[in-house]
């Protein structure tokens, strides 16, 4: 169940929200002339809500790495492969001076993308 409450409870019963955010571990939400203006959380329940999140977008992030390394790659070994193949090259253009510095590519980053 939403618990809400009027934002002039956060000054008058600062004590009272607080203690109830605690045992309860659930949000509530602040109006403002009748309508929802924050939502206040405590820190543990606020910690567990960020772990959650951090979690679900890691495994995200893994899916779809894995997806796009399934579509790219039909096995491991493919994939050794093309990276020596890419790393051979970058080398080659190294030796015959192919190449821009992190600092050549950052200026030339922002001046094209008017980064200042």
């Amino acid at each position: 169940m939403a618990l809400i409450r009027p934002c002039a409870d956060l000054r008058n019963n600062y004590n009272e929200i607080s203690k109830i955010c605690h045992e309860t571990k659930e949000p509530m939400y602040i109006t403002r002339n009748g309508t929802n203006d924050l939502v206040v959380l405590c820190d543990e329940a606020y910690e567990k809500l960020k772990k959650d999140v951090e979690q679900i977008e890691e495994e995200r992030i893994e899916r779809l790495v894995s997806e796009h390394f399934d579509k790219q790659y039909a096995s491991f070994e493919e994939f050794k492969k093309d990276l020596n193949k890419k790393i051979e090259r970058a080398l080659k253009d190294v030796e015959e001076g192919r190449y821009r510095t992190m600092d050549e590519f950052c200026a030339e980053m922002e001046e094209k993308y008017d980064i200042h």
